[in-house]
């Protein structure tokens, strides 16, 4: 560390994450060969996230807390995080994942090498305990690769299953997104990794993609990832159209984007039907149907997946 300016933050969006809070930051300062500030900053927590926080700053002086004064949902805490930001690197970790302790400095040593502003790395699930779920991670090329804008966009389809680029969690460089001024975008709870990545890309970064798997996902039954709010995925359809029609001249990249306001089109009608149909208003569910026939395949998958967990 140079006049005491880290190489990496590591920034951490915590809300309700008490129990698992201390176990992410853990793996952050136990980063190796890379000199690391963990700032964690706590979405208005109404359990003792905050004040877990607190103790783990007061612990190790390379963790600083803050406290947003709302909740604001992941995007806003994390560019609260990035408005304090020091290092000469970005890392975004959720509060209930953790790094691999050779993570950072892989990553880093790789984007050094390529010239690339941002790098994407790969993930392992874990279940709550940490142990690796089998191969739930995603399959990739074996050697690492320049990701084009348009291969991004393909590989965050919800025709690639279940495993796509959204999942996975950045390394930027600070310098990057400070010259142009990049941020996640406030109105979003679901997708902001992907859109910051997309404005990244149209600014002109160089992205890279390292297969290796050194994030632990933890796949948690009550996580935000699998309760989506229809007025978040409302949000994020109406980013993704945004997003499509910037970019409608560019050819296959509009296409692309098209697709992807597509699903989450569907994806945002499947939910509403689902719910209409468990609260047993068909008027509703109906209504869904109609205004997004498409969803249908999605709707009749999706009912499958809950008869079978009844069963």
């Amino acid at each position: 560390m140079t006049s005491g300016q880290p190489d990496l933050s590591v920034i951490i969006a915590a809300y309700c994450a008490e129990f698992t809070l201390g176990a992410s930051v853990n793996s952050a300062v136990s980063q190796v060969g890379v000199d690391v500030e963990v700032l964690v900053v706590d979405d208005r927590s109404p359990d003792a996230t905050h004040e877990v926080a607190r103790r783990l700053e007061s612990r190790d002086p390379r963790v600083r807390t803050f406290r947003n004064a709302t909740n604001g949902g992941p995007a806003v805490a994390r560019n609260a995080a990035l408005d304090h930001a020091r290092g000469d690197w970005v890392a975004v970790l959720d509060a209930d994942d953790a790094f691999a302790p050779e993570r950072s400095s892989r990553l880093i040593a790789l984007a050094d090498a390529e010239g690339a502003d941002v790098v994407l790395g790969n993930l392992q699930e874990v279940d709550e305990g940490g142990v690796a779920l089998g191969d739930r991670f995603i399959p990739t090329p074996r050697a690492p690769e320049a990701l084009s804008v348009e291969a991004f966009v393909e590989r965050n389809l919800s025709s690639v299953g279940s495993h796509t680029y959204g999942y996975l969690k950045p390394v930027f460089r600070r310098s990057f997104l400070e010259t142009h001024g990049i941020r996640y975008d406030p109105t979003l709870r679901n997708g902001e990794d992907f859109h910051v990545i997309m404005a990244c890309f149209l600014a002109g970064a160089r992205v890279w993609f390292s297969p290796e798997p050194l994030y632990r996902y933890t796949r948690r039954s009550g996580s935000i990832s699998h309760r989506a709010d229809l007025s978040h995925l409302a949000a994020l359809a109406d980013a993704d159209a945004r997003l499509a029609d910037r970019a409608d001249s560019a050819g296959s990249l509009g296409d692309l984007l098209r697709r992807r306001q597509g699903d989450t089109q569907d994806l945002l009608a499947a939910e509403t039907v689902m719910r209409a149909l468990k609260a047993g208003n068909m008027c509703n569910a109906a209504r869904a149907v109609l205004h997004r026939p498409q969803a249908m395949s999605r709707v009749g998958r999706q009912l499958v997946e809950a008869l079978r967990k009844r069963l």
